[in-house]
């Protein structure tokens, strides 16, 4: 992240001697050691919101005054050089890019991997190393993007390395940068149709390149702001990460460069203006709610506030300077703390994730004070002895040697990715209790005198390593819809030759999980199921009042679908029967266009029901499955390998999450006939609920049923399936 790294002191300095209250620095031109108390302020701000997100909800805004720095150093060099050259060496560029910021970020790659492989559960390892390598080939942004639109990744743990998302931003800026900035100096004179432009008139005519760049900038801020806005509201999740959304706020400071470059706002008007962008941005630390999605309009606060700081002069003589934001900023433990904030930012985050598994406990205050601490430490060290000496020694400073160290430096991390990951994967399934035992899975609950809902003779099978990969590796591909997939996904189930009954499936991931005690059935008894599932949408016709999971589009295409499925299954002559599924939440519904209801929280799934069994469909509704806090259920498991008991959770908290379908049957408003599949007893004691039962984990996540666990399922399902006549008759 070139805004941490310290700008190098020039030979000149300029005087102001009509400033009245002595020297005032503004010049983007020159060094600014105020700059570096704002790079401490900015990961400041950073590490508390990591380790107290409570007590300062808006600090993640540290990342956005990073970016408007940069913007500002990376184009005022830039400038620089084409002004005076009439080019721009990229070579060169981006070799001192890499002599800057690569050494300490593989540094702490390589450690953050034996941190993981020794202290993080192994369950997390396949997400974790996968992650780790998007993050030396500087695309962590991208892996986090795609997770953030895969439903399914939704509850998976932080990684060790998520922070280098910004990096990867930082990164994939000063490799287009300089390009965006080169093709605006040949394009837009063309579009002007001016003469054409040279190196030569280049370097004769400041005011030619120098317009020439705001222009772009000022365009390139332009439509990324607009495209920041779009993708905010649509994929809320996503954009926080994309690079697209966040090249306005760089273009900010690139623009703050260009027209300060002779002087900045000077004097007291200049001291105001610092101040008044210091405030702003402690404000915005202080009163930006941690959920407010990013990076919209809100991300203006950090950005101006940042803008203004670099806008403003400095007083660096007289009284005035006692007054003056630079001199404050300027003060030898501030500068100090810009220094080593690149280190500082790389280390903080790997070991606030590392903690609780090191203290085998949540940390305390002690505990994030050692976490600071540790991380100053660190940081400080690397600068001395890794930064430092391959920053500015011999070993990298030919351009081949700074390209050919990045390209090394990539494939170990890759290496080391590939065999933490192989590694995790194969001690994943080693044979533990037979299939057949009397207490497999859900059989255990069955005889309680005979077992024990925790088998402490049978390690689980499969481990809670195999469990967890099963949240991106789903047995039946293909069968759901992803949140942000336009139309829908169907596949067919069970026996699809000669059916006794067709059944359609219909909800969320939660339908999804039981998809394989539902084919046990379906084989058993000759029904063809067909899905209609789509991830992250309840099965309802009302609509939300505001999207808690899901992002605008999601959850306009989640309507669309449900509103369309309704009248279709109803209308399917040869669809017998419908089966619901849908996790339980707190989602507040309200009526939509069309549909009017007196209590929307439960009509609209009722409504729903009802429009089938008018048609002569008979409905089942599957009971939402219990949850067990929000804990990750196989790392659980796996960090409590002698007492798997430690995740189970009372009776009444694993239920505490029915407020969706539980609420539908139980209202007046649920047709009859409806026929109500409740397994709780499979799961839950008369006062526990439990995480492993007969050797099998129950959950992969939070709150999926696992495969093995679903399967073992079936027999109750169908035997409650059969208390109605109409599945009794279809045995």
């Amino acid at each position: 992240m070139n805004v941490l790294a310290r700008a190098q002191k020039p030979t000149n300095k300029t005087k102001d001697s009509s400033d009245p209250a002595g020297q005032s620095s503004g010049s983007s031109m020159g060094f600014r050691p105020e700059l570096q108390g704002l790079r401490a302020i900015a990961v400041l701000l950073v590490i508390i919101h990591h380790l107290r997100p409570g007590a300062l909800s808006g600090g993640f805004i540290g990342v956005d005054i990073f970016f408007v720095i940069s913007g500002y150093l990376i184009t005022a060099h830039l400038y620089r050089e084409l002004h005076g050259t009439g080019k721009i060496s990229l070579l060169n560029f981006w070799a001192r890019r890499v002599r800057r910021l690569l050494p300490l970020a593989f540094t702490v790659l390589l450690a953050t991997a034996v941190l993981v492989y020794v202290w993080i559960p192994a369950t997390e390892h396949g997400t974790m190393f996968i992650h780790l390598a998007a993050a030396g080939l500087y695309v962590e942004n991208w892996a986090l993007v795609s997770d953030a639109t895969d439903y399914a990744a939704a509850g998976q743990m932080s990684t060790a390395v998520q922070h280098y998302w910004s990096l990867s931003v930082e990164e994939q800026f000063y490799l287009f940068w300089p390009l965006l900035l080169l093709v605006g100096v040949w394009l837009i004179p063309k579009a002007l149709r001016q003469k054409k432009t040279t190196p030569s008139t280049i370097r004769t005519s400041a005011v030619s390149v120098h317009r020439i760049m705001l222009m772009t900038i000022a365009l390139i801020a332009v439509f990324s702001f607009i495209y920041g806005l779009w993708i905010t509201a649509a994929n809320p999740a996503g954009a926080y990460f994309d690079t697209a959304a966040r090249a306005w706020q760089f273009a900010v400071g690139g623009l703050v460069a260009l027209l300060c470059i002779n002087r900045g706002i000077r004097g007291w008007a200049g001291t105001l203006l610092g101040w008044a962008g210091l405030v702003t941005l402690l404000v915005g630390a202080v009163m930006i709610p941690t959920l407010t999605r990013f990076p919209g309009t809100m991300a203006l606060v950090p950005t101006l506030g940042t803008a203004a700081v670099l806008a403003s002069g400095s007083i660096t003589r007289g009284y005035g300077r006692w007054f003056s934001h630079g001199t404050w900023l300027s003060i030898p433990p501030a500068r100090w703390m810009g220094d080593i904030s690149y280190g500082a930012y790389l280390w903080h985050w790997p070991l606030i994730i590392v903690a609780p598994f090191v203290l085998n406990t949540e940390p305390k205050w002690y505990h994030e004070a050692g976490i600071v601490a540790l991380t100053l430490l660190l940081a400080w060290l690397c600068q001395l002895l890794i930064e430092n000496p391959l920053r500015f020694g011999t070993l990298l400073k030919p351009v081949k040697n700074s390209f050919i160290f990045a390209l090394v430096g990539m494939l170990i991390l890759g290496g080391v990715s590939w065999a933490g990951t192989t590694a995790s994967a194969q001690s994943a399934n080693l044979p533990r209790m037979s299939h057949e035992d009397p207490c497999y899975g859900a059989r255990t609950l069955l005889d309680p005198v005979n077992c024990q809902p925790v088998e402490s003779n049978f390690a689980p099978y499969p481990s809670a390593v195999a469990v967890s990969q099963q949240v991106r590796a789903p047995l039946f591909p293909g069968c759901e819809t992803d949140t942000l997939e336009v139309g829908d996904k169907s596949c067919l189930l069970g026996d699809t030759e000669n059916p006794k009954l067709r059944i359609a499936v219909v909800g969320d991931s939660h339908a999804t999980a039981w998809l394989p005690a539902l084919e046990v059935l379906a084989k058993q008894r000759h029904w063809q199921l067909e899905t209609h599932i789509r991830s992250g949408c309840s099965p309802s016709l009302a609509s939300l009042k505001q999207a808690e999971q899901l992002s605008g589009q999601a959850e306009r295409l989640c309507t669309e679908s449900i509103r369309a499925l309704g009248p279709k299954l109803a209308n399917d002559k040869g669809l017998d029967a419908v089966i619901v599924a849908a996790q339980g939440n707190k989602r507040q519904w309200v009526s939509s266009a069309g549909y009017e209801f007196t209590d929307p929280k439960t009509e609209g799934f009722t409504a729903l029901w009802e429009s089938w069994t008018q048609r002569g469909k008979k409905v089942v509704v599957l009971q939402e499955v219990p949850r067990l806090g929000n804990k990750n259920v196989p790392t659980c498991v796996a960090t409590n390998p002698e007492d798997p008991q430690a995740c189970s959770v009372t009776r009444e908290k694993g239920l505490s999450i029915r407020h969706n379908l539980h609420k539908a049957l139980e209202s007046k408003t649920a047709p009859k006939g409806i026929v109500h599949a409740d397994l709780t007893n499979s799961i839950c004691s008369a006062d526990r609920c439990f995480a492993v039962l007969g050797s099998l984990i129950t959950y992969y996540d939070q709150s999926h049923l696992s495969h093995d666990f679903a399967r073992s399922l079936a027999p109750e399902l169908g035997k409650q399936l059969a208390k109605d006549p109409f599945f009794a008759a279809a045995k």
